[in-house]
């Protein structure tokens, strides 16, 4: 007789809800958490240093809510894979990438200290031409770098831009790299899932096509905008109104509304053209924004050369007596004595007189002085010449 039982279905696995509440002290990876230090659309940023190496790093964690969103765990993981694959003083590195026990990713950067530009633009309101343009060039640089390789951040914003001045390596950092590469995906909101922020989103990518790298351009000529006029150029009380000025509305001339230089004016106009060709590419606005902040600042680099002793001064040389040798007809010709040369004599050196020793001829005995009187050398008949010498013979007459 055989005893047939009821089959049993397995529990279903439970949710470690209690680690997911990540706080002070936990681990995460081979980290452990120190304080929250930030909150982005797509996840929390905590402060961490590692258990055994004397490193301190951002921990960025996905938000609980966004599990069941599709495509966002992806998002974390290509952001891991870009800051890893472009290598650029500008963007942070990546230390290592997992998931949590409840199936949220995290990434491990680079942790620089520094405030974003957004909060510096909400203390000043606007700011300088120079600093605008000194800006402009160093995000551009690290546009060019991505770009290069096929990159489009999409989602440039003031608050996306950190400000690092005391850093050796680079003076800003360009983070929040999870929407990148993405394409166009869902519909315009204001709850940062997709792609963009509607007040810096260019009109291609407001309607989903061509998105491409003069996507960053107009982004950044919209953020340059608005720290030299201290507002946006467009800006409305509904998303729509604000697509609909990106599409068909153009900005009021920056001339009018800061003292910035003309061709920085004309440059961030360009980058907000509605043509996507008509747009700079981010080497020419690099090399043209460095180009106007040298110029504005008026510091140049200066090069240090080791190895070779300074320059003297003219001054300097011309301060010296000179030799009677040395004769100055005008500041370009110099005429030099060769018994000067003899002597030693140069152009950066003193004139120290050094005669050859010679013995003192008083000294000697008259008997010595005077050697004795003896007849030249001369061959005893023509027929005993050597060779080399030449017997002079007479002509017979």
């Amino acid at each position: 007789m055989v005893r047939v039982g009821k089959l049993r279905a397995p529990k279903p696995r439970m949710m470690f809800e209690s680690l997911a509440e990540l706080g002070p002290e936990c681990i995460v990876g081979s980290y452990r958490l120190v304080q929250e230090i930030g909150r982005g659309g797509m996840g929390t940023v905590y402060e961490a240093s590692h258990t055994v190496l004397p490193r301190r790093a951002a921990i960025k964690v996905m938000h609980k809510d966004l599990r069941r969103q599709p495509g966002m765990a992806s998002r974390m993981v290509q952001e891991a894979s870009i800051l890893e694959e472009v290598r650029h003083p500008g963007i942070v590195r990546v230390y290592e990438c997992n998931v949590l026990p409840d199936h949220r990713p995290w990434i491990a950067m680079e942790l620089v200290d520094g405030e974003t530009l957004a909060s510096r633009l909400h203390y000043a309101q606007r700011l300088s031409a120079v600093e605008v343009a000194t800006l402009l060039a160093e995000v551009a640089d690290v546009l060019a770098a991505v770009h290069a390789r096929g990159v489009v951040h999409r989602d440039l914003k003031p608050d996306n831009l950190l400000l690092t001045p005391t850093d050796r390596d680079f003076p800003l950092r360009v983070i929040d790299w999870g929407v990148a590469r993405l394409g166009a995906q869902g519909r315009l909101t204001l709850d940062g899932l997709t792609p963009g922020t509607p007040i810096y989103m260019s009109p291609e990518q407001a309607t989903g096509k061509h998105i491409a790298a003069p996507c960053d351009i107009y982004s950044l000529g919209v953020i340059a905008y608005e720290a030299l006029a201290g507002h946006p150029p467009f800006d409305g009380r509904t998303l729509a109104e604000v697509v609909c000025m990106h599409l068909s509305s153009e900005p009021q001339p920056l001339h009018d509304q800061s003292t910035a230089p003309a061709e920085l004016c004309d440059l961030i106009h360009r980058m907000l053209d509605k043509d996507p060709q008509q747009r700079p590419g981010s080497i020419e606005v690099r090399q043209q924004t460095r180009a106007i902040a040298i110029e504005l600042s008026g510091v140049y680099e200066e090069l240090e050369i080791t190895g070779i002793e300074p320059r003297v001064p003219k001054a300097a040389v011309r301060a010296r007596p000179l030799h009677p040798a040395f004769t100055h007809p005008s500041d370009e010709t110099v005429v030099v004595d060769p018994e000067a040369l003899e002597l030693g004599v140069t152009e950066l050196m003193p004139v120290v007189h050094k005669p050859r020793w010679t013995p003192e001829l008083a000294a000697v005995h008259p008997a010595v002085a005077r050697p004795p009187s003896r007849k030249p050398i001369t061959p005893k008949s023509p027929r005993d010449s050597v060779v080399g010498e030449f017997a002079v013979q007479r002509r017979r007459s």
